[in-house]
């Protein structure tokens, strides 16, 4: 079996190398094979009520216009089944300071951190600025945080919420249930489920009742057939909804057999039975019904976004920056790497890369995640490091422990040099996650907001591979240039 990671598509001209990845599967006689792509059993859950019914007639309008990603635009075919299905979140910003769909005057984020995490950080800093009311759920301040008129604390997932997470291995899947462990300390409320509640009674006390009579309505104890009366019944409730056909015993669902709610709270856990082997062989979700080398499913997509545009494939795949053109566009094929900086002005080929400890970039304000950084090759430990051949050292009269200057084309952060021979020439290696300037006490100087080391996200643009829609977070080449200070 060949296996993609991300790396392998999330650059500028990713789905390309994507397509190669699988046809590889299919060129070496893995597809439908033992020992090739194996399928996991499904996790039969059920999505939330449908609200159709309580839409008034703005609503049911306004919910067709376009999406403030600018997702479906020429530039962005963003597929996901169709032209324009899939999502471009990083562009937001570029769309705020546009105001292109929109001018947006309210905004609220949870689970979010893009003025550090979105790549072309800087724009994200601008955008946020230009909002004129931004409400953000978090369970810690962060960066986004420092834009937001009102702060509305989260309960932590590991802890505090209730709730249920999907995993797959193998030939099973896994339903878990997230239960609360302690009683919160302060006055948090569930980010998905009691803050809306909160949000559709004040609503209603507006005369503005529509949300509220579907959560009222709609969301149902399955058990009793009561109503929720809180943001904790409702969340309850909407699990119990949804996870449903795991414990209720109505339908053989190929797994555990439960008795009710309550064992289920009790076991904590569904698991499927195998997934059947071979049941999925032969049924491929491609236009042909068929594994696809050359793919009629993507030219069909290209022919519908190129046609809504009123232009040709080959002027979407100029404008995407692809290569491809005529009928390779429909073949994996190579390439080439697309480069932000020229050699001549930006010489270094700059590495992002995560480390072991990063979780995600949520482990900066922890003592152990400085503590341990050298167990990242070539890292070290309590500081914030460029990774940088000694023979490009030398020709630049750099020295290990040397403040830098590293520019690229967007901005510039300051850090301090490693010498370290793994590295390649003409290359330099960053570890991402530091450049926090209000993470907490640990990650930033929170006090004066004040940054410690830098965020490869400033040095990084944001750019996409645009069929898809995916940010070009692991296989960008960017260039830099390195100044001694």
């Amino acid at each position: 079996m060949v296996w993609m990671g991300p790396g392998a598509a999330m650059h500028v001209r990713g789905t390309y190398s994507a397509m190669a990845v699988h046809a590889l599967n299919g060129l070496i006689g893995s597809v439908d094979q033992p020992g090739g792509p194996l399928a996991t059993a499904k996790i039969p859950v059920k999505k939330i009520p449908k609200y159709k019914k309580y839409q008034d007639e703005l609503a049911k309008k306004h919910s067709k216009k376009k999406k403030i990603d600018q997702r479906g635009y020429k530039e962005f075919p963003a597929m996901k089944k169709k032209p324009g299905k899939g999502v471009v979140t990083n562009n937001v910003a570029n769309a705020i300071l546009k105001e292109d769909p929109y001018e947006i005057k309210v905004a609220i984020g949870y689970m979010n951190n893009f003025v550090f995490s979105g790549t072309g950080a800087e724009r994200w800093e601008k955008a946020m600025e230009k909002i004129p009311f931004f409400a953000h759920i978090t369970t810690n301040a962060a960066e986004m945080t420092q834009y937001a008129d009102i702060v509305l604390p989260s309960t932590i997932t590991m802890f505090e919420k209730l709730g249920y997470v999907k995993t797959k291995a193998t030939r099973y899947a896994t339903a878990t249930l997230v239960q609360p462990v302690v009683k919160p300390m302060w006055d948090v409320k569930a980010d998905e489920t009691e803050i809306p509640w909160l949000l559709s009674k004040k609503l209603k006390e507006r005369g503005f009742s529509n949300l509220y009579d579907f959560f009222k309505k709609e969301f149902k104890d399955p058990e009793t057939g009561k109503e929720p009366k809180n943001g904790l019944e409702f969340t309850e409730y909407n699990l119990k909804i949804q996870t449903a056909p795991l414990w209720d015993g109505k339908k053989d669902v190929k797994g555990d057999k439960i008795n009710g709610w309550k064992e289920f709270r009790k076991r904590g856990m569904w698991n499927s039975s195998p997934y059947k082997y071979k049941k999925r062989w032969g049924k491929f979700k491609t236009k042909t019904k068929k594994f696809e080398f050359y793919s009629e499913t993507l030219k069909k997509a290209l022919s519908e976004h190129a046609e809504k545009h009123k232009t040709t494939i080959d002027d979407i795949l100029e404008t995407c920056k692809y290569e491809a053109r005529g009928k390779h566009a429909f073949i994996p094929h190579y390439e080439s790497p697309y480069r932000w900086g020229n050699e001549q002005e930006y010489p270094f080929t700059f590495i992002d890369y995560k480390s072991k400890l990063n979780r995600e970039g949520r482990s900066q304000n922890t003592t152990w995640y400085y503590e341990f950084k050298k167990m990242d090759i070539g890292d070290k430990s309590w500081d914030d490091v460029l990774q940088i051949n000694p023979a490009d050292a030398a020709k630049l009269g750099i020295k290990d422990g040397d403040k830098l200057k590293i520019t690229s084309v967007v901005s510039s952060i300051v850090t301090k040099a490693k010498l370290w021979e793994g590295i390649r020439p003409g290359t330099v290696a960053k570890c991402y996650g530091q450049g926090h300037w209000a993470y907490g006490r640990l990650a930033s100087d929170y006090q004066n907001l004040e940054p410690r080391g830098g965020n490869n996200n400033q040095l990084m643009p944001d750019d996409y591979d645009r069929l898809s829609g995916s940010t070009v977070r692991n296989g960008g080449f960017t260039g830099v240039k390195i100044e001694k200070i």
